[in-house]
């Protein structure tokens, strides 16, 4: 089979995980997220199989398309917790703004390393799709997809344009925080600060994660045996803080071992990123790297109190089928792109 096992043995042990997970704490949900895995996998090997340049020659037509899928929540979603994010397909919930992702940096890759770079249009690509996630509002994807876009964009430029530029987008995030953010939002992101300063507000769900974490100590209380997240002290315990779900039942020794697996796709998209022959290859792998990087340390940091709790959930584990479908498509063209664009020399 021609697939890129570095990428897809330790994405396989992951998604395991996640089930055994979701089967311990969340056990109705474990049929579905069971099927997301298989159509998931399904999808990346059959990306794995198609030559990557296929979906790169029609980046513009799957950036319109993915520019649709996102307009779509406006027309047909319905609002959830205050949020036009869904689209309702039955007794399955599609999230377009997870699943365009991997196609959006697709475009992107092939924008920047066309030889008009230097030019407004790729950031015009950018800041439409990203405006439209923003209003939904969706924070934790505006936030991963901006992260995938820095990394193609900074991918030529000097270090010391890098710097000044980050310190430029650290003085815009300002503006940002006090004007464009909704209160809760800005709740989220001061209450990491200092949780216990509102105990059954804000800072609940930090401070049930933290106990959850603490308690699984070295070997962890075992599958269907963790209180916080048996007993749902723990919210979201399937989701965003399922790290906290894992390290109580699993304990340290399950959670460095996730963060080993992770360590090893995250080695693998960077060394395909430095091999690559192709420029817009080694930039989507590059940004692939950087947006799971990005996600997992949010994740993880929010489950242990390090990070502001954003909503942006732990990749391969976590409950959900658009980011699973997302992820499905972003390692089949990674996986395409180590077997075709890989320099032999």
């Amino acid at each position: 089979m021609k697939i890129d096992w570095w990428l897809f043995i330790p994405a396989g042990l992951l998604s395991s995980l996640g089930l055994l997970i979701i089967r311990s704490v969340a056990p109705q949900l474990f049929i579905t997220q069971l099927l997301f895995v298989a159509a998931s996998f399904t999808a990346a090997v059959l990306l794995s199989s198609i030559d990557y340049r296929l979906p790169f020659a029609f980046h513009l037509p799957l950036y319109v398309i993915s520019l649709i899928l996102l307009i779509l929540p406006f027309i047909f979603g319905s609002h959830t917790r205050g949020a036009l994010r869904w689209l309702q397909f039955g007794s399955f919930t599609l999230q377009p703004s997870e699943l365009v992702k991997p196609l959006l940096l697709i475009a992107f890759s092939m924008a920047v390393s066309s030889s008009s770079w230097k030019k407004v249009w790729p950031f015009v690509m950018f800041i439409i799709p990203w405006l439209i996630i923003f209003m939904q509002p969706d924070l934790g994807t505006s936030l991963v997809l901006g992260i995938g876009w820095i990394a193609i964009f900074l991918f030529r430029l000097p270090l010391k344009l890098v710097i000044s530029s980050g310190l430029v987008f650290l003085l815009f995030l300002v503006p940002v925080y006090k004007y464009a953010l909704r209160p809760y939002q800005r709740d989220r992101i001061t209450t990491f600060i200092n949780p216990f300063a509102d105990p059954l507000g804000n800072g609940y769900h930090v401070i049930q994660s933290l106990i959850a974490v603490g308690s699984g100590q070295i070997w962890g209380k075992g599958l269907g045996h963790g209180t916080q997240s048996q007993l749902r002290f723990l919210p979201e315990h399937h989701t965003d803080f399922i790290f906290a779900s894992l390290a109580e039942e699993l304990g340290l020794v399950g959670s460095v071992f996730v963060l080993a697996l992770f360590s090893v796709i995250l080695w693998r998209l960077y060394h395909i990123s430095q091999t690559s022959s192709s420029l817009s290859a080694s930039l989507f792998c590059l940004a692939s790297m950087s947006m799971l990087c990005f996600q997992i340390f949010i994740n993880i940091g929010m489950n242990l109190g390090l990070a502001p709790v954003t909503g942006i959930t732990l990749p391969f584990i976590s409950y959900g089928g658009s980011s699973l479908l997302s992820l499905g498509i972003l390692l089949g063209v990674a996986s395409s792109i180590s077997q075709n664009a890989v320099s032999r020399v």
